[in-house]
């Protein structure tokens, strides 16, 4: 089984740490992994997006996504182009601090809204908002285990940002504290 999960955002929110952060999780966590990101023409204040496949055996999708089970939004700015590839068993992590009321999924798609900025803020380190999405998206999926999540925060900096892990680990904190359990990512056998 292959769970799908599309990030976007624009440049300077923490999308592509968030994705690279879930997919180091999700390695921990004994899964294949495939992740693509893609950036727009600016550093900051352009799109920036990630595709990231999440499996349980072999990854056979392209990391470059035409649908996919989940997604983390957090700006509306690009948020159009994804939600025609949510299924409808779907479920849509949005940061509602930034996104706009009126930029939602499908009916079909979960919703999981998220003051991410807002709780990151409270946190003293706004820059980590994604993190707290992704801390959510987890709650509400257990697509990675919550201790794999944590331990990742540290792993996914460069030396030179080693200080950051802290309020990074807070941040994932905070999101896996926002949400709880509604759309499990896998399937539990009774064995």
């Amino acid at each position: 089984m292959e769970r799908e999960i599309l990030f976007t955002g624009i440049g300077g929110q923490g999308i592509q740490l968030a994705a690279r952060t879930l997919a180091e999780a999700a390695i921990a966590d004994g899964r294949r992994v495939q992740l693509f990101a893609s950036y727009g023409g600016m550093m900051r204040g352009g799109n920036s997006d990630s595709f990231l496949v999440i499996g349980d055996t072999e990854v056979t999708a392209p990391p470059v996504l035409g649908s996919a089970w989940a997604s983390v939004v957090m700006h509306h700015e690009h948020a159009g182009d994804v939600w025609p590839k949510l299924r409808p068993d779907g479920i849509a992590a949005i940061n509602d601090s930034v996104v706009e009321p009126t930029c939602r999924p499908a009916a079909s798609v979960a919703l999981l809204e998220v003051s991410a900025l807002d709780i990151a803020t409270e946190l003293g380190a706004p820059v980590a908002a994604s993190l707290v999405l992704i801390g959510a998206l987890v709650a509400a999926t257990e697509v990675v285990a919550a201790d794999a999540l944590l331990d990742s925060a540290a792993r996914v900096l460069p030396s030179y940002r080693s200080e950051a892990a802290v309020v990074n680990r807070k941040a994932l904190e905070a999101g896996l504290a926002a949400a709880q359990l509604t759309h499990p990512a896998w399937e539990t056998s009774n064995a």
